[in-house]
């Protein structure tokens, strides 16, 4: 079959423009170190391969949210053991403020350091994460939550809002707790109500009473007696010479009738139950006023209160005593609450880094898959770029010595 000149210039040329763009396209392809640049390419991972990326994106975004929740959850986790240290520091001081041996000045010098871990714990709970927003003030972050006033109390300026991070699919991570539940909601040492002890005077014997727990245990029975909602114990010797325990609520009914008292025994009524200790003297009596919950920070200024009181004698001393022991009763339940605030922070940085492990094989898994669509095989390429560059010199050599050739050539 003849073909044209026309034709086979044409022919050459497609043929050598098409060889040099399978080269071209090897070359881009190593620079590039991609198998899959362009759509054209290959529709179908390049689809893939979008869908990947989408994914990584969305696993950034979690790494990200992993260290700002991580951040925050950090610095509550080190208020909160600073605050265990200070409060077994309290706790001490108090031992040691309650000493036979301490004259009035000795007393006011330990009185001034719990002003001092007073000021520290205050501190603690306007702990900043490194943006500078507070970590205990709920939702409100901007400001100091708690603030000292000028009668020694401390007030909290925050809400009860709990700011949580999105650290997966459909999984959250707490970042902040309220100021108000961790320091100022501690669970009183006596349960739902407070004692106050009033000692018959006339005797002076440093042995009295205690209220151990002053709990409601039946809420489906109880019923509040009026406003305020508050007890009173008496003790009295009864006829057959026994001492006598007598409840009354605050309208003078009697909520328990008078019978005989045995220390360590629980006596209920109207859904409350109150356990004591000790022996009580005659005359004695107990009000009980609902308090369910204390403050760090006014229990450290009780005790300091109570030091800075000058010692006492006999039925003063007994009352000293019996407020002391309550004030140690609520550091004590202080450290516990806050040794289980701690084991729910520590649980929470467990949760972040159980999510950052989840997360980091799966950015493997879906990485080698990326990898695999679209990356390219070096060695392969480079030998297929070898073949094709080679396939184009021989056309361009075949195209050059044919378009040479005339008749004279064969003459």
């Amino acid at each position: 079959m003849r073909i044209s000149t026309n034709q086979f210039y044409h022919r050459n040329t497609t043929n050598i423009i098409e060889r040099q763009s399978s080269v071209n396209q090897s070359i881009l392809n190593i620079s590039e170190g991609k198998r899959v640049i362009t759509a054209g390419d290959d529709a179908v991972a390049t689809n893939s391969i979008l869908n990947i990326r989408q994914e990584q994106a969305l696993l950034k975004q979690y790494q990200t949210n992993i260290d700002f929740a991580d951040s925050r959850i950090n610095v509550q986790e080190s208020a909160m053991k600073s605050a265990e240290d200070v409060m077994f520091r309290v706790k001490d001081l108090i031992i040691q403020g309650n000493s036979i041996g301490n004259d009035d000045a000795a007393r006011q010098a330990i009185a001034d350091e719990l002003k001092e871990r007073k000021e520290e714990l205050l501190s603690l709970a306007n702990s900043r994460d490194e943006s500078g927003s507070y970590v205990f003030g709920g939702f409100k972050t901007q400001n100091p939550p708690f603030e000292a006033q000028s009668d020694n109390s401390v007030v909290y300026h925050g809400d009860n809002g709990q700011r949580e991070t999105n650290i997966g699919p459909g999984v959250r991570v707490a970042t902040s707790d309220s100021g108000e539940k961790v320091f100022m909601e501690v669970g009183s040492s006596t349960g739902d109500f407070r004692p106050t002890y009033n000692l018959n005077a006339g005797i002076d014997n440093v042995e009295r009473t205690i209220v151990t727990d002053a709990s409601i245990s039946d809420r489906a029975t109880y019923v509040p007696v009026g406003s305020p909602d508050d007890y009173t114990v008496n003790f009295a010797t009864l006829p057959s010479g026994e001492m006598g325990v007598t409840v009354l609520d605050s309208t003078g009914a009697t909520q328990y009738p008078a019978a005989p008292y045995v220390a360590g025994d629980t006596i209920s009524f109207n859904g409350v139950s109150i356990t004591m200790k000790e022996t009580p003297q005659n005359g004695d009596s107990i009000s009980l006023s609902p308090q369910p919950d204390v403050d760090m920070f006014g229990v450290i200024q009780d005790a300091i209160d109570w030091l800075e009181q000058p010692n006492g004698t006999g039925v003063d001393e007994a009352q000293r005593q019996l407020e002391i022991g309550h004030i140690l009763g609520d550091v004590d339940q202080i450290q516990i609450e806050l040794g289980g605030i701690r084991a729910e922070i520590g649980a929470r940085l467990q949760i972040t880094e159980s999510q950052d492990k989840r997360h980091e094989d799966y950015n493997l898994t879906i990485e080698k898959s990326r990898s695999a669509l679209e990356d390219l095989d070096m060695v392969e390429a480079i030998s297929e770029f070898e073949q094709r560059k080679i396939s184009l010199q021989a056309a361009q050599t075949a195209f050059s010595q044919v378009q040479n050739m005339n008749l004279l050539n064969f003459l």
